[in-house]
């Protein structure tokens, strides 16, 4: 494993440990690891499992593709953005205009929280990606990790696009079926799966990259494939980068 991937959130704070601790205890359980200057962690609290001890792992696979310094000053679409780590890391080291979205208002509260304790400009919305709309308005948008949670994936692929700016850059990082012996387009209905009622699809890598086409997306490359053989044979973890 590349440990230069393997990075949390770093937040640094001039508030006390002990009034941090509280807010952080006040806001539990974690699902992510964020650690402050200061010392507290919310790796030390309450924690949902499963843990991520490395959130930002997908974001660093996505700098080696997509040129973010050069993008300084740019805005960034964040979709599903949970609690802000990628935002927020995306504004501390690229100096971009963040905005995250995402339908669960406890993620939207503390990831509000966490840019304040951060002192950087993100602005996290209550939204979802299957109509949030801001016409050519975005350098990037990350899209990592909500496709398979949408019942309507070429929607929200769709609304991508228009929220691109021309030249723009997309992340997708999603759940895929791949059973090429069988059908290369077979996709996999997995509402509930894995006792997950947020889970609607997995569809399959040649028809993903067939729907970005149709989309009229272009430069599409995948820059990671990770089998997840434990929980079906022929689902894997496919992250994408492409271009408006």
């Amino acid at each position: 494993m590349n440990n230069t991937i393997n990075k949390y959130l770093e937040i640094k704070t001039t508030v006390s440990k002990e009034k941090l601790t509280e807010q952080i205890k006040s806001l539990e359980p974690w699902s992510h690891k964020v650690v402050f200057s200061n010392g507290v962690s919310t790796e030390n609290g309450e924690k949902r499992t499963p843990f991520n001890e490395f959130p930002l792992r997908k974001l660093i696979k996505v700098s080696s593709h997509i040129p973010l310094k050069e993008l300084r000053g740019g805005t960034l679409l964040d979709i599903g953005s949970n609690i802000g780590f990628n935002s927020i890391y995306a504004s501390q080291n690229f100096g971009l205009k963040c905005t995250g979205i995402d339908v669960v208002k406890k993620h939207i509260e503390k990831a509000k929280i966490l840019s304040e304790l951060a002192n950087v400009k993100c602005n996290f919305i209550q939204a979802s990606a299957e109509n949030f709309v801001q016409n050519d308005f975005f350098d990037v948008i990350l899209h990592l990790g909500t496709l398979y949670h949408l019942p309507n994936p070429i929607l929200s692929l769709s609304l991508s696009y228009q929220n691109l700016k021309k030249g723009g850059w997309l992340a997708l990082e999603t759940q895929t079926f791949d059973n090429e012996q069988l059908d290369p387009k077979l996709c996999y209905f997995i509402q509930g799966f894995n006792n997950d009622k947020t889970n609607f699809w997995a569809l399959s890598t040649p028809v993903l990259i067939e729907i970005l086409e149709h989309l009229n997306f272009t430069q599409i490359k995948e820059i990671s494939r990770v089998h997840h053989n434990k929980v079906h044979l022929h689902m894997y973890r496919v992250l994408f980068v492409c271009r408006k």
